[in-house]
């Protein structure tokens, strides 16, 4: 049995997010008008798919720049990050 890294399992699932954004974009043209429901659903959720890569991209930018004054301090507490 070999060992999987955090890195081995985040690759993984950035592969079944291309996957399934990928099959998500090719069926966006067949959505009809009739789906106002659905749709305004969708919305929520890319809003929140945006927010989690935001959230994403920050955790890997202060990890990136961990050496370095980056300008971000992470209030544990009230969770913030404050941004100088």
């Amino acid at each position: 049995m070999g060992v999987v890294f955090t890195s081995t399992k985040i690759i993984s699932s950035s592969k079944k997010v291309d996957k399934y954004l990928n099959e998500i974009y090719k069926l966006k043209d067949k959505i009809g008008e009739d789906e106002d429901e659905f749709i305004e659903e969708l919305v929520e959720d890319i809003e929140s798919w945006k927010t989690c890569i935001e959230e994403i991209e920050l955790a890997v930018k202060i990890y990136i720049n961990t050496e370095e004054n980056n300008g971000y301090k992470i209030d544990k507490e009230n969770k913030e990050i404050i941004i100088y």
